[in-house]
């Protein structure tokens, strides 16, 4: 695959950067929601809460993650980072599906589940369901910003070597040492040459 211009690499770090940094702070978003939701004793206002919670993750999050996913991808492919080439960009990767494909129907089923119980109703408080609901909501909350700040310290700093890093290095060594061998001759037969002219020349 052809490597991207750099207007085009601009072009998808903004978009994914973007995406990222709005993903993480939608999570805290719905954190912020979650704990409102927990601790008001208004019943209106946490109904509201899950509802909000339900169209936040529903929409905006939604987006924002395929988003980073689809973007994160292209600057993969297209710089020299590649997607399965260091173990930093592949974990990130791996991440990032995990919770594309598991917020939606967990956190979203949760929140869905939330605001069918009517939970501005009264005595929701005393109904199980609701009050497992919400706990899997606020856990989940935690678990996602738990994640995203953690794929944000991999794009920084970049820890741990390339996927097999030794293999690599003996490729180079290889290369290196077939290089050295063309420029400079293999030894035996430059010696029986210079051992040659030296007779020849005498």
């Amino acid at each position: 695959m052809r490597k991207a211009t750099r207007k085009t690499k601009n072009l998808l770090d903004i978009l994914h950067i973007g995406s990222s940094i709005g993903w993480l702070g939608g999570g805290f978003m719905m954190l912020t929601i979650n704990i409102a939701g927990l601790l008001t004793a208004d019943p209106q206002l946490r109904h509201a809460a899950h509802e909000i919670a339900h169209v936040l993750d529903r929409w905006p999050l939604t987006a924002l993650s395929v988003t980073a996913l689809v973007t994160g991808a292209l600057l993969g492919l297209k710089t020299k980072w590649g997607l399965v080439r260091y173990w930093w960009v592949t974990i990130k990767l791996v991440l990032t599906s995990v919770l594309l494909v598991t917020t939606p129907i967990l956190v979203g089923g949760w929140a869905l589940d939330a605001v069918s119980t009517r939970s501005g109703r009264p005595g929701v408080l005393a109904d199980s369901a609701y009050l497992v609901d919400r706990a899997e909501l606020l856990g989940a909350s935690v678990s996602i910003i738990s994640l995203l700040t953690f794929m944000l310290v991999l794009s920084v700093v970049k820890p741990w070597k390339r996927i097999r890093q030794r293999t690599y290095l003996k490729r180079v060594e290889a290369s290196g040492q077939r290089d050295h061998g063309k420029a400079h001759g293999d030894g035996l037969p430059s010696t029986r040459l210079g051992r040659r002219w030296t007779v020849r020349s005498h």
